[in-house]
């Protein structure tokens, strides 16, 4: 009887113990499906439309896709790489370690100054940006792009720097001619020269079969001179622009002294004209009674003439005195009375 009982009693609990196994082995199937379906589809992917994704199976490129719904085995099989598009520019900021303008005394805190044509110093700061031409290669040398970037820069710049002085680099010395069309240009084509040349090093790293995959497309710089040598320009400017403050005002006093100098030569040649025609004017006066006298006295002997003009001067004169005394050669003296008067 008790047999019977036990046994009936084991089956049921036998039973649940079945069931629970199988709903318990049913869910995780479930979920083992769920994350293997989630595992089969996770390289699927839709590529934005200003990116590119390269697909690479076990470390190799297989392939390459552009914009839209991509498909592609799941990891580790294949791995999905999304980069930007051909014609999408990607930021590179210029490292400098410098902590303010000026020239430090450690050397790695130097390394944006740059030595000049003209033995100075300047120092470049800003960005470039660049696009990715060859993606294969750019993934294959994904993590070496940003250094050798940073040396291909600093190579260039140093090269261009070293072919132009520091005026067709940045005004640094307006009295040495900024103005002229050759450092005007100079200071024109200095983005444009750097371009190119790190652009030129890029492509003889391509024909050693080092190609980044990477091709410069704009640079973005601030020129700048360290303080020291800013402090020592300034104080040149300022002493020429002192020096010629000076100049303009010693021309402008030169300038009043040429001025003052014509007037008074005006005034004294007016003075002396007037004085010359007045004297002209009193010697024609003083002979114009000879003059018309030798005009009425014509046909008459130079005797008569003298002796006419003595008689019509000495009265007028005799006249203006009050006596004159005159001795004869035997030393004897005579009262002579003036014309007019009886004796």
């Amino acid at each position: 009887m008790n047999s019977a009982v036990n046994k009936t009693g084991a089956e049921p609990e036998r039973d649940a113990w079945a069931q629970s196994a199988e709903l318990s082995f049913r869910f995780l199937f479930a979920i083992v499906a769920v994350l293997a379906v989630g595992w089969a589809i996770s390289n699927c992917r839709q590529v934005p439309a200003d990116s590119r994704a390269v697909v690479l199976r076990f470390g190799s490129v297989v392939r390459e896709a552009g914009a839209g719904l991509l498909l592609a085995l799941p990891r580790p099989f294949e791995y999905v790489l999304v980069l930007p598009a051909a014609n999408r520019p990607i930021e590179f900021d210029v490292v400098d370690n410098a902590a303010n303008d000026g020239i430090s005394v450690n050397p790695r805190d130097n390394t944006g100054l740059w030595l000049t044509g003209d033995m100075s110093v300047v120092r470049l700061r800003g960005r470039f940006f660049y696009e990715i031409t060859d993606a294969n290669a750019y993934v294959l040398s994904a993590a070496h792009v940003a250094p050798a970037l940073g040396r291909v820069f600093a190579t260039s710049a140093l090269a261009v720097t070293a072919r132009r002085d520091l005026d067709t680099i940045l005004v640094a010395r307006p009295e040495r001619n900024v103005g002229s069309d050759r450092t005007r240009i100079g200071r024109e084509s200095l983005r444009g020269d750097l371009v190119a040349e790190m652009n030129r090093r890029l492509d003889s790293l391509a024909k050693h079969g080092v190609s980044l995959g990477v091709r410069v497309s704009r640079v973005d710089l601030l020129p700048a001179i360290p303080a020291e040598a800013k402090a020592a320009f300034d104080s040149v400017l300022y002493s020429l622009q002192q020096a010629q403050t000076g100049i303009a005002q010693a021309r402008t006093q030169a300038e009043m002294m040429l001025q003052k100098a014509n007037q008074e030569r005006d005034r004294m040649l007016t003075d002396a004209q007037a004085r010359g025609e007045e004297q002209v004017t009193q010697a024609r006066a003083r002979t114009a009674a000879i003059l018309a006298l030798s005009t009425d006295s014509q046909g008459l002997s130079s005797d008569m003439l003298a002796r006419q003009l003595y008689q019509e001067q000495v009265v007028p004169i005799l006249g203006q005195a009050g006596k004159v005394f005159s001795a004869d050669a035997a030393g004897a003296t005579r009262l002579i009375l003036p014309a007019g008067e009886q004796h």
